[in-house]
């Protein structure tokens, strides 16, 4: 490996950032941090004596890493803190841990689920579910919180749904997710439980696999048991470790941009007030959703050969971590970049990445977050905060533990058709 001087240094923020630590983000410095990031050294080595890595914070860098698979590869990881052995074992066959030949593989079996049109026969059942909890939530009158009662179950029903499982293991693979995905601890201890628990969901998904060998349905699982390219299907394990992924890219990312867009709307009810008078904003008001909440918080590459990238010597081997909060922050691509603001146009934010790996769900994730606005846009006039947020333990993630708010109900409220509601 050739080694280079790695500077520029990242010196933001002061000597005690540690963006390695998931508790530095239940803070809120890390876009305080960030944008003296882009102004001083948007691509900078970060934790030198340690495990070091690149830190990219701005968006054109960034967009040249996700763009790149072949100098800067998902193959060695595509997170911090994740473990060796576990990516040496999911890399070439797990989608997001893929690149090339074996991406190009394991996506088309995913294509068809996650197409506008794959998900129009789910849109139905989505608005009813959302529509349902919604009145239920409005109707309390009191403060709920919105990560437990709105955020985490829709997405839950969406992707149980998507994938068969049965209703009564919801709640036990819900909290095996949640488990497996929780880096807020790093001690060994903790390590070993989020690894019992991927153990737990791995078992899960192997039985689930050999009931839909036996009796293929229409669902998520029987679809990769049945796909193959160039002749060859995909493995047991190979379904099972993309499973996996997909609780984690279901479960773990949407519910942020659900409840972060509850919470930019409950602290800017002006732009609240203009999405209610001009429902034909809710296309650009899900992309600034997408953008201004950015709920990965990170996705890390690896260097496959020496490169350039902007003032910054990559060598072979290093890793480079692309801080997408920052770049979705970016003030020379995002005029007035802090704003939340629901009309903004053009709006090429990087909240599903970019380059082969754009996130696989994003029809699902804008479908999703498009449902609970016309729900909420028809029962909720207001939304106030009644308690300071809790943001989770997490530098991969990006968003909240818990949100509690008061959703006052509007005080008419119609049907999508435009009739009374009885």
């Amino acid at each position: 490996m050739v080694v280079t001087d790695r500077t520029p240094l990242f010196v933001a923020g002061g000597s005690d950032v540690d963006l390695a630590d998931p508790q530095f983000f239940t803070g809120d410095r890390f876009l305080d941090v960030a944008g003296e990031a882009r102004r001083r050294h948007p691509v900078a080595w970060t934790n030198p004596g340690r495990d070091g890595f690149w830190s990219v914070t701005a968006y054109r860098p960034a967009r040249d890493v996700l763009r790149q698979p072949e100098t800067f590869t998902s193959t060695r990881g595509m997170r911090l803190g994740s473990g060796g052995a576990s990516v040496a074992a999911a890399s070439g066959r797990m989608l997001v841990v893929s690149d090339g030949a074996d991406h190009q593989r394991l996506r088309p079996a995913h294509a068809r689920w996650f197409s506008s049109r794959g998900l129009a026969d789910l849109a139905s059942g989505l608005r009813d579910t959302v529509e349902h909890r919604l009145r239920d939530l409005v109707g309390r009158g009191g403060p709920v919180d919105v990560v437990a009662e709105l955020a985490l179950p829709v997405p839950s029903w969406v992707l149980f749904t998507m994938m068969g499982v049965p209703r009564e293991d919801w709640d036990e693979l819900a909290g095996l997710t949640a488990a497996g995905f929780d880096d807020a601890d790093t001690a060994p201890a903790a390590a070993a439980e989020r690894t019992a628990a991927h153990s737990a969901i791995f078992a899960y998904f192997f039985d689930l696999l050999e009931q839909r060998r036996a009796d293929p349905g229409d669902d998520i699982v029987s679809t990769l048991a049945t796909s193959n390219y160039g002749g060859r299907p995909l493995t047991d394990e190979e379904i099972v470790l993309n499973c996996d992924g997909l609780l984690n890219g279901g479960l773990e990312t949407t519910p942020h941009a659900i409840s972060g867009a509850i919470l930019a709307f409950a602290r800017h009810p002006e732009q609240w007030r203009r999405l209610r008078a001009d429902p034909g904003l809710l296309d650009t008001a899900v992309e600034e959703i997408l953008r201004y909440t950015s709920p990965p918080g990170h996705a890390m590459r690896t260097a496959t050969r020496p490169a350039t990238l902007g003032a910054a010597t990559i060598a072979e081997g290093d890793r480079v971590v692309v801080w997408l909060p920052s770049c979705n922050r970016d003030e020379d691509v995002f005029p007035e970049p802090d704003r939340f603001l629901v009309d903004r146009r053009p709006n090429k934010h990087l909240g599903f990445g970019g380059g082969p790996h754009y996130c696989v769900g994003a029809a699902l994730a804008r479908l999703e977050l498009r449902c609970v606005l016309e729900s909420m846009l028809g029962t909720v006039a207001d939304i106030h905060e009644t308690a300071q947020p809790a943001r989770q333990a997490s530098n991969f993630l990006n968003g909240l533990r818990r949100l509690d708010v008061v959703l006052d109900p509007a005080v008419s409220t119609v049907t999508r058709a435009g009739g009374p509601r009885r």
